[in-house]
């Protein structure tokens, strides 16, 4: 699955699920540019342990989501282009506009544009590679979950339309829907676990591994590597999905 001469935006770079990206992409010749919005302190540590891992450079550029300008800046030179995203866990009834307003900025319009710009430079080459992080949530009902659920649901539905548009131009569109993964994403879930059963936070893991078929809790390097596969040319033909992973969970 060689990308050699390709280069990858990873946005959510100093994240578990975005650092382990990247490093799946690199090893397979991309340059990678990741894009995140920690402090700079986090941000030193994170692309000096990417680096590493890496074996080769990782060129940094600080972006703020919701800010339109910020991503406009990102968007020049990118061949595949994988957003985060942000989840704001509230029961519908307590739920504010203004949390609704900043997921659907981080987790909808964010994408949109990073996609916008990408699938130019992509179209006018003839090639590209668009790999959305949805989530099981964007298949599936959950409470406390109402505009983190939309939001991936919707960029399903733009995953899907881009896919179609860009098909005729070399350009895929595919979406990943994981499971709930050992990220620092998860950790404030984690720890109301923890407040309201007393358990660990080993037992509260193997508590979410049980709701899999599987038993088994997805981890960011499965995501990673199948975000590998879809940028390769093994995926040439594969476009316009919403493939879960998330050991058998929404196929109950």
């Amino acid at each position: 699955m060689s990308l050699n001469g390709k280069t990858a935006l990873v946005t959510g770079i100093c994240g578990g699920l975005g650092s382990e990206i990247a490093v799946s992409l690199a090893r397979s010749g991309c340059t990678i540019l990741g894009t995140d919005r920690f402090d700079p302190e986090t941000v030193a540590d994170g692309i000096g342990n990417l680096t590493q891992r890496c074996k080769t450079d990782v060129r940094y550029f600080e972006c703020n989501l919701l800010k339109r300008e910020c991503i406009t800046d990102l968007c020049q030179k990118i061949d595949s282009a994988v957003p985060s995203g942000i989840v704001h866990s509230d029961f519908l009834g307590s739920k504010t506009l203004e949390s609704f307003d900043e997921e659907i900025t981080v987790n909808l319009k964010a994408p949109f544009q990073l996609c916008k710009y990408a699938y130019v430079s992509m179209k006018k080459k003839g090639w590209g590679r668009i790999v959305n992080i949805s989530s099981m949530l964007g298949l599936v009902g959950c409470t406390q979950s109402t505009g983190y659920a939309a939001t991936k649901s919707g960029l399903i539905g733009l995953t899907r339309a881009i896919a179609v548009e860009g098909a005729p131009h070399g350009v895929t569109c595919n979406s990943i829907c994981p499971s709930l993964m050992d990220t620092n994403f998860l950790k404030p879930a984690l720890v109301s676990m923890q407040k309201e059963s007393g358990e660990s936070r080993e037992k509260c893991l193997e508590s979410l591994a049980g709701m899999n078929p599987t038993n088994k809790n997805t981890t960011p390097s499965q995501v990673a590597e199948l975000v590998t596969f879809l940028c390769s040319p093994a995926a040439d033909n594969t476009t316009g999905t919403a493939i879960p992973v998330d050991g058998g969970y929404t196929a109950q």
